[in-house]
């Protein structure tokens, strides 16, 4: 699996989001940064499946 569908991105967020406290402040500098990356290849989410479920990792930028 290398994407994930917007259902399952939305769960994704959802159980992040609860183990986090139940928010998440993200600033507009965060939000931009993430969004319109300075590089030509920003930062990609690697999806991996696992036996139990999903592992999310950030691939850093080069």
């Amino acid at each position: 699996m290398q994407y994930l569908s917007d259902v399952n991105l939305r769960a994704v967020l959802n159980v992040l989001i609860n183990r986090a406290g139940g928010t998440v402040e993200i600033s507009n500098a965060e939000l931009y940064d993430a969004l319109l990356p300075d590089h030509a290849q920003g930062e990609r989410v690697r999806v991996e499946e696992t036996q139990d479920g999903l592992r999310l990792s950030v691939v850093p930028r080069q």
